[in-house]
């Protein structure tokens, strides 16, 4: 039997939560440790936001998940 919508809309938000928390405690480390800077792990996210084509704070999934033009 299929999970209700509410309870994997409560799966998500746990799975958000702990991606989160790891995050966090990733950049508090390396930040910690100098390994990089905030202006670089800044930098580093914005190449990063273009990876899929569109500068807008997030990644989209799908469009990664994509083959590139040419590779199907």
């Amino acid at each position: 039997m299929a999970d209700s919508l509410e309870t994997r809309v409560q799966q998500l938000e746990d799975d958000l939560g702990r991606v989160a928390l790891l995050t966090r405690a990733l950049m508090d480390a390396v930040l910690k440790k100098g390994v990089l800077t905030q202006i670089e792990i800044a930098e580093m996210m914005t190449k990063a936001d273009m990876a899929d084509g569109e500068r807008d704070g997030k990644l989209d999934l799908r469009k990664l998940r994509q083959p590139p033009p040419g590779k199907i």
